[in-house]
């Protein structure tokens, strides 16, 4: 269950479950910068879907950078759970870790309303909408 909220908080970040749910990353979604997505998505909520955990998981969450945090509330698995977890970057990453637990990173892309979590293998761990 660990793993699991981490993952939430980080928008749910890099597990090796193969899931049956996937989504593709559009063609016409842009690679950005970490400022780029501060001012995409900072203090704002987002509905997030996430697609590479053993379990569907659902998330309303506000990314906010002056607080270093992802907080909000998650659905996993029809349980409802509190999410807060450290807001960090690496590069051209946006990192989130639970307590006591290794930051998880993906590369962010942005697309109209929604950006993605995009893990090293290039699989979309996570869709957010932004509003």
């Amino acid at each position: 269950m660990g793993k699991i909220l981490s993952s939430i908080g980080a928008v749910a970040f890099l597990l090796s479950a193969v899931d049956a749910y996937s989504v593709d990353l559009p063609a016409g979604a842009k690679k950005v910068t970490m400022e780029e997505f501060k001012a995409f998505a900072d203090g704002k909520h987002v509905k997030v879907e996430i697609f590479d955990l053993e379990k569907p998981v659902s998330a309303d969450l506000v990314w906010s950078w002056k607080k270093g945090t992802i907080t909000g509330k998650a659905n996993v698995d029809g349980k409802m759970m509190d999410v807060k977890t450290k807001l960090t970057f690496k590069g051209d990453k946006a990192c989130s870790n639970g307590k006591g637990e290794k930051p998880n990173c993906h590369f962010i892309y942005i697309d109209g309303d929604k950006f993605y979590e995009v893990r090293d293998d290039m699989q979309v761990h996570a869709v957010s909408t932004v509003g």
